[in-house]
């Protein structure tokens, strides 16, 4: 518990400062975070016995993200679309040197007299040899982390982009700590115990509920010209995905296998972990405040 309030901490004040500043200090700060995500990513996709396009993909990442970045004369829309054919190509690639099917079966496959057997992936090699599955998972990695950061990095660019990162962060952080609250005081029904055991209905709830308040506090609150009906809804919308952005991290690690995706934060998970609920609120916090001409 110890260092995770200090690990905590440490990694607190940079994020309020480059906050605070904006500009060029909020993309250092984001480039940053989403380079360790990526890097985290898809070592834990390695781990699980899979080859993805690791440096390929990490690159990938980190052009989507900075495609957001109105300093960069590059949309979006491009560099998806050239990411999914240039990695695909360097996984096709990659299966000249692969040894044959019929020279090395994978554990699933069966020849004409071979009874018929369950699925198993136990080896590396096996899944090294799988490249439509491997092109999808460095895919889903790059576009996940990449897309969703890209989208933080902007709403801190956009005029007022400071209130409007207050607002994503309050209704992210204000939800899941009133979810953990609720859940440890209150908690009887579980949600999803195969994905997150510790979930509760009442938590959820309790969340939701303080979320929805955080979002009216804001729009009370902050110079965006946003009424507080308004407010109070992105709260409450965000606290939903809040909850479904922790469920995908947690869904990643219950699929490869692993407990803890963290590399670098001592007692916190990792970035990934950090971010998942941030990966899914702020996004929808940017769409909103283009929506409502903050653009």
């Amino acid at each position: 518990m110890k260092r995770r309030v200090i690990a905590g901490l440490i990694a607190l004040a940079p994020v309020l400062l480059a906050l605070w500043f904006g500009g060029l200090w909020w993309v250092l700060l984001l480039t940053f975070f989403t380079a360790l995500g990526a890097y985290e990513y898809y070592v834990l996709i390695e781990r699980s016995g899979y080859r993805p396009a690791r440096w390929y993909g990490f690159a990938w990442t980190l052009a989507l993200m900075f495609s957001f970045w109105s300093f960069v004369p590059i949309e979006p829309q491009l560099v998806l679309t050239f990411g999914f054919i240039i990695i695909f190509i360097r996984i096709l690639l990659s299966q000249q040197s692969a040894p044959s099917h019929e020279d090395n079966r994978s554990p699933d496959s069966t020849g004409p007299g071979d009874p018929p057997q369950p699925e198993r992936e136990t080896t590396a090699q096996a899944r090294d040899h799988k490249p439509f599955r491997n092109w999808a998972l460095t895919v889903a990695g790059a576009s996940y982390i990449g897309l969703m950061m890209g989208q933080a990095l902007a709403l801190r660019l956009l005029p007022n982009g400071l209130y409007w990162m207050l607002l994503g962060l309050a209704v992210t952080m204000i939800n899941d700590s009133a979810a953990y609250f609720v859940g440890v005081t209150m908690g009887r029904k579980r949600i999803l115990p195969a994905l997150s055991p510790k979930k509760s209905w009442e938590g959820t709830v309790g969340g939701w509920i303080a979320a929805t308040l955080a979002g009216a506090a804001v729009a009370y609150w902050a110079p965006l010209d946003l009424a507080v009906w308004l407010g109070a809804s992105i709260g409450l919308v965000g606290g939903i995905l809040a909850l479904f952005g922790d469920l995908a991290i947690s869904m990643l690690k219950r699929q490869m296998g692993v407990k803890d995706s963290g590399l670098f934060l001592p007692g916190h998970g990792g970035f990934l972990d950090r971010l998942d609920s941030i990966m899914f609120v702020l996004p929808f916090v940017y769409q909103m405040a283009l929506l409502l001409g903050a653009g």
